[in-house]
C-alpha cells in the first residue's frame, strides 16, 4: 500500500530509519493494551497502581499488626488507665448506651425460647420508672414529634403530612404512611413504639441518632395523648374525669 502511494504521488521512498521508527512506535502503542489485557485476567499480591490517592487510600496500621512507634511493638493499644467503656460514665447518664436498662434505652429485652432455644423480643409495657409523665413531657413530645414524625405522618398523626402529599402529585404507587393513632399501633406496647422511633419499621428509617432517648419517651408519651384523643369519653373532654 505504502508503495503504492509512492509510486502514485511521485514521491521518493522513505527512509529505511523511518520506516523502522513508525513500527517501533507501533509496536510500543500495543504494550499497553497488552497490558491491560494480561490484568484482566491475572491476579497479584501487590496493590493496583494508584494514581491520584484522594484520601480515598491513607497509610495506617491494620489491627494485630507490629508498628515500630512503641516500645511494645504493638499498634493495637491499650485503654489508658482509668478509662471508663462508653455509657459507663457516671456523669452522663444519658450516653449510656451499654447500660442494663433495657426498658429506658432499648424499649425490649430478649428471653431465651424454652422451645426452640432462641431469643425472642418482648416489648415493655408503659413507661420506664425514670420517666414522669406530666404536662412538660406531652408538650415536648409534640414538639418534637412536630419536628420529625409530622412532615411523614401529619400533625393529627393520621398519616397525611405534607411529604405525603406531595408525594402524591409526583410520584404514582407512594405507600401512604403509617396511622399512628389506629387501633394497630394503640395496641402496641410502649417500648415497641419507642424502638420503631429508634430503629425504624420497613420504609420508615430510625431517629436514634436524631432524636436523644428521653425525647422519644416524649414522643410516646404524646402519641398515647393523640391515640386517646380519637375515642376520648365526653368525660374526659369536659374534665368530669
Amino acid at each position: 500500500m505504502l508503495k503504492w502511494i509512492v509510486e502514485e504521488l511521485k514521491l521518493p521512498a522513505p527512509p529505511f530509519w523511518l520506516i523502522g521508527g513508525l513500527l517501533i512506535l507501533l509496536s510500543l502503542a500495543l504494550v499497553p493494551l497488552a497490558l491491560t489485557a494480561r490484568a484482566r485476567v491475572s491476579s497479584s499480591d501487590k496493590p493496583r497502581v494508584h494514581m491520584f490517592l484522594d484520601m480515598d487510600k491513607q497509610t495506617k496500621f491494620k489491627a494485630q499488626a507490629d508498628s515500630p512507634i512503641f516500645a511494645d511493638g504493638r499498634a493495637m493499644r491499650q485503654p489508658v488507665a482509668g478509662t471508663l467503656a462508653w455509657g459507663d460514665n457516671p456523669d452522663a447518664p444519658d450516653t449510656d448506651l451499654l447500660a442494663q436498662d433495657d426498658h429506658y434505652f432499648r424499649g425490649y429485652r430478649l428471653e431465651k425460647n424454652a422451645t426452640t432455644g432462641g431469643m425472642d423480643t418482648v416489648y415493655y409495657q408503659g413507661f420506664p420508672g425514670r420517666v414522669q409523665v406530666d404536662h412538660d413531657l406531652l408538650k415536648r413530645g409534640q414538639r418534637q414529634f412536630n419536628i420529625y414524625c409530622a412532615p411523614c405522618h401529619g400533625l393529627g398523626g393520621q398519616g397525611d403530612g405534607a411529604i405525603y402529599q406531595r408525594s402524591l402529585k409526583i410520584k404514582a404507587g407512594w405507600v401512604q404512611p403509617s396511622n399512628v393513632t389506629d387501633i394497630e399501633r394503640a395496641a402496641r406496647p410502649e417500648g415497641h413504639l419507642f424502638n420503631t422511633i429508634t430503629n425504624g419499621i420497613r420504609n420508615m428509617a430510625g431517629y436514634g441518632a436524631q432524636i436523644p432517648v428521653e425525647d422519644r419517651w416524649a414522643i410516646v408519651a404524646y402519641l398515647r395523648a393523640l391515640q386517646l384523643s380519637q375515642d376520648a369519653p365526653a368525660s374526659l373532654a369536659d374534665g368530669t374525669e
